[in-house]
């Protein structure tokens, strides 16, 4: 089964569960968005409210992710929970939770009071899911993938991959940007009669 393209009317008053598979290519997602292996898993509640749909699920696949440190592909199997609303243009709106006050001492809003599904339009009374997929996705995509936590890299004289084996090359010292101040504070100034 692809991924369902349904109408209000096609929601039952008691919701429905759905599983199928959604290929990438479904979801319209670019090169540099994410590399997939396979297809998803798409496992989904969709609940409806009158003209506003709930949907809960999850979207489950392996993703094929380039090491930043070492350069190499590994594959990293992944489990995306996902909660979405969508609405037609006469929904009413979802009410906000309320807030307390915050005290004196509190300049930061209580993050856990705020709601934390994504509000997206119904297109002429059809619950689309690809673009709310897609999202899912890209947010899922780590900005620094690592193969291991424990990759050390490449050799940045030789190229060698330090996970394969040692190379020959001598270790690079750093120098710390403060011995730049310690050399001008040894050989400073002269002060004027020295």
């Amino acid at each position: 089964m692809a991924l369902p393209s349904l109408h209000l009317s096609d929601i039952p008053a008691e919701g429905l569960q759905l599983t199928c598979s959604v290929q990438p290519e479904e979801l319209q997602l670019e090169p540099g968005d994410a590399r997939v292996d396979g297809d998803f898993d798409l496992a989904i509640a969709i609940a409806k409210v009158g003209r506003a749909v709930h949907v809960d699920g999850t979207l489950t696949g392996t993703f094929v992710r380039q090491c930043v440190r070492c350069l190499k592909d590994y594959d990293e199997p992944v489990r995306i929970p996902f909660t979405a609303d969508y609405r037609g243009e006469e929904a009413p709106a979802k009410p906000q939770p309320k807030r307390a006050k915050p005290r004196d001492d509190e300049n930061e809003p209580d993050a856990a009071l705020e709601d934390e599904s994504e509000t997206y339009a119904l297109v002429e009374d059809r619950l689309e899911l690809a673009e709310m997929l897609r999202e899912q996705v890209i947010l899922a995509t780590p900005m620094q993938p690592l193969c291991r936590e424990d990759c050390r890299g490449l050799c940045q004289t030789c190229g060698q991959d330090l996970n394969e084996c040692r190379c020959d090359c001598p270790e690079e010292r750093r120098e710390s940007p403060f011995v730049v101040l310690r050399k001008m504070s040894a050989g400073g100034p002269k002060r004027r009669g020295e």
